[in-house]
């Protein structure tokens, strides 16, 4: 395989065979604090280079597992809803190939539209969302699909019962009270510690039990600063590299039709730190999946 600065890690395949997509979506829209959501697709590409291709959690080597890298969605940032508009119609085109895609975010208000997408072309969806914050606000400085809103749009799009959100540690008083109402289901970050992994494993298996298909997505938030420092708005007290990608094997099946990555900062993250996990998150999921579906 050809190793490129411009592909994940460098690799890309024949395209009519593979199961996976890897599609950049660098939209850069509604920070509300650190810029510099566009240019982590990049910088995660990048840093997938310098890792290993070889799962220990699955046994698979990514390296001889047929994958495309389709570039970047062109996105102009003169009107969000167009914006998300264009993110959902290539996103329903990746889908319509049947290809599992992995999305490189950008700021987190791109999964209201992947997740549309996969809604179209996988009936009985269901997302999971790790995220250190909540993002239940109706608005947030006056737009409706701020990065702190998605959460409140993806429920209005799936129905509350198909939304659950993990490592939860940083709400409003608003939230609280949504969290508090049942009106969406969460672990909160705390569980991880308190009640272990194996509580967690089975929260999300009973979760994903009535669900057709699975969504993932992965705001690199969850995690604590300490591993993730390159992020938007970074959270202390979040979960260990260990507690996902322990995780993942527990839960990851053949029902999983889509991953995002999103939330990561290349410009606070001089060390690629957090870029390097976001990568190593992708190359699990797709050793995984690949464990379940094969070619």
């Amino acid at each position: 395989m050809v190793r490129s600065p411009y592909t994940f890690g460098g690799l890309s395949s024949d395209r009519s065979k593979t199961p996976f997509s890897i599609v950049g979506v660098p939209l850069d829209a509604t920070s509300s604090f650190r810029p510099g959501y566009r240019l982590a697709p990049l910088f995660i590409r990048l840093a997938a280079q310098n890792l290993e291709y070889f799962s220990m959690r699955f046994g698979i080597d990514l390296e001889s597992v047929l994958y495309v890298d389709e570039g970047d969605i062109v996105i102009t940032h003169e009107s969000l809803y167009k914006a998300l508009e264009v993110v959902r119609m290539v996103s329903e085109y990746v889908f319509s190939l049947g290809r599992v895609p992995v999305f490189l975010g950008g700021e987190h208000t791109i999964t209201y539209s992947t997740a549309r997408a996969a809604g179209e072309h996988h009936k009985g969806l269901c997302i999971v969302v790790f995220d250190a914050h909540a993002d239940l606000r109706n608005e947030y400085l006056g737009s409706r699909f701020s990065h702190a809103c998605v959460a409140s749009r993806l429920v209005e799009a799936l129905g509350k019962d198909s939304v659950i959100l993990v490592g939860t540690r940083a709400v409003s008083r608003e939230e609280y009270e949504k969290l508090r109402e049942g009106r969406i289901r969460y672990v909160p970050a705390k569980s991880f510690r308190k009640l272990g992994l194996k509580h967690v494993v089975q929260v999300l298996s009973d979760f994903i039990s009535n669900c057709r298909a699975v969504y993932l997505s992965v705001d690199m938030d969850v995690f604590d600063p300490a591993f993730a420092p390159g992020v938007a708005t970074p959270e202390p007290d979040g979960l260990l590299p260990a507690d996902f990608l322990d995780l993942l094997p527990e839960v990851l099946d053949s029902r999983f039709v889509a991953l995002d990555i999103v939330e990561v900062i290349p410009p606070y993250d001089p060390s690629m730190v957090t870029s390097m996990l976001a990568a190593k998150i992708a190359i699990e999921f797709m050793s995984g999946l690949y464990s379940h579906i094969g070619l």
